[in-house]
């Protein structure tokens, strides 16, 4: 392996690693941004639900006493639409009282809470008996999903360039209901109408979208130093790759000028140190020795065997 390739192939297996950590950061921004707006938007829900069932349950109470008598004002009057022969009635001290029935008290309670909070609240019907009852476009369509047997649903919607949250849920038909509503052809347990509770969402999104800024901070910075983590360890391996391999290289080939022994042929090493010339190639190269005597070395050495030219016969095997 070659040092371009090692580096290559720490590059690539970092660039890997980053952009796996690019995928988790992503996937889990994204998880964490779906479940914030999901848990401010379940805020927003608990809050619509929390003003049915309060309202639910006074309208239950009022039915189960036959409706409750209040004074008659300039701002409680008599409900037209109730047919009942003591829906007015008066006292023997003179005092008028009329009889306020479950939806009547939902509608009175409804404009007090209208004009004192952001909190609306409209008691609606497919077939009310009073037209301020009437559903609109939204209301409609949750009321026909609710006679399909969907329990609650809640959405934001755009009114005005305001951001509403609308909660709704059904009203079903119960025994103390048919004494008004058993002409209209209704039975227990059947979707009498609904009740549709809305605010405004300002509160809720401006708190979503501080906590998705912090979410969104969070994930950015981790990903910033994983990078900055990723890029100078790359480079660390990088570069003691590359010293490594120049190392390696410098130990299988010899480079540069050896001092040799212009007499005895002993070489001088890095310790300052004269080796003998096969000693220094062994210990720093890989190459074998074989020995044998040259022409010249082996008359000088063997004069004998050398007369009459003889000595050049086999000299190269002695």
């Amino acid at each position: 392996m070659n040092q371009s390739t090692a580096q290559y192939r720490i590059k690539i297996y970092l660039v890997f690693l980053l952009c796996l950590f690019f995928t988790v950061d992503a996937i889990s921004l994204y998880i964490n941004v779906k479940k914030t707006r999901q848990q401010f938007h379940t805020f927003a829900q608990n809050r619509g639900q929390a003003f049915f069932k309060a309202f639910v349950v006074a309208r239950r109470w009022n039915a189960m006493h036959g409706g409750v008598y209040i004074f008659v004002t300039e701002n409680s009057q008599p409900n037209v639409y109730l047919e009942d022969p003591l829906r007015d009635i008066e006292t023997k001290e003179g005092m008028k009282l009329t009889k306020v029935n479950p939806a009547y008290m939902t509608r009175m309670i409804s404009e007090y809470l209208k004009n004192d909070s952001e909190v609306h609240i409209h008691l609606t019907s497919l077939k009310p008996l009073n037209p301020s009852n009437k559903p609109d476009q939204w209301e409609a369509k949750m009321l026909k999903k609710f006679e399909e047997g969907m329990s609650e649903v809640s959405d934001v919607t755009n009114q005005k360039g305001v951001e509403i949250f609308r909660y709704m849920a059904p009203l079903l038909v119960e025994e103390s209901c048919l004494k008004c509503h058993e002409k209209q052809g209704y039975k227990i347990g059947d979707v009498r109408g609904g009740l549709s509770v809305s605010f405004p969402y300002t509160s809720y999104q401006n708190a979503t979208s501080e906590a998705l800024k912090r979410i969104y901070i969070i994930h950015i910075l981790f990903f910033i130093i994983f990078a900055l983590i990723i890029y100078y360890l790359g480079r660390f391996i990088v570069r003691n790759i590359a010293a490594l391999e120049e190392s390696i290289a410098h130990i299988n080939q010899l480079e540069g000028i050896l001092p040799i022994c212009s007499s005895c042929k002993k070489i001088k090493d890095e310790k300052g140190e004269w080796q003998m010339l096969e000693s220094y190639m062994r210990r720093s190269s890989d190459v074998k020795f074989s020995h044998g005597l040259c022409p010249d070395c082996a008359k000088k050495l063997y004069p004998d065997y050398y007369k009459n030219d003889l000595g050049k016969k086999g000299s190269d095997d002695l």
